[in-house]
């Protein structure tokens, strides 16, 4: 694993626009499991669990059955 860098602005800034409940609700449905995943996970990164946990959510609610987040899982 690689560690990187990330200027304390950015990612406050970062996880200002990400943590927004109406943002995900928007687009997490819409995206693919790996993406939503990968967002989540840079929401982790930068202490953000609970901004995190909406994107998988919102994401979820749209999954299909045996997908990733799914209902089924």
């Amino acid at each position: 694993m690689t560690t990187t860098t990330i200027d304390t602005d950015a990612a406050a800034t970062f996880t200002e626009v990400f943590a927004a409940g109406d943002f995900a609700g928007d687009v997490g449905p819409r995206m693919s499991c790996t993406e939503v995943d990968a967002l989540a996970g840079m929401l982790r990164a930068v202490g953000a669990d609970t901004a995190a946990a909406t994107w998988i959510d919102a994401h979820a609610a749209a999954d299909d059955e045996g997908d990733s987040h799914g209902t089924d899982q």
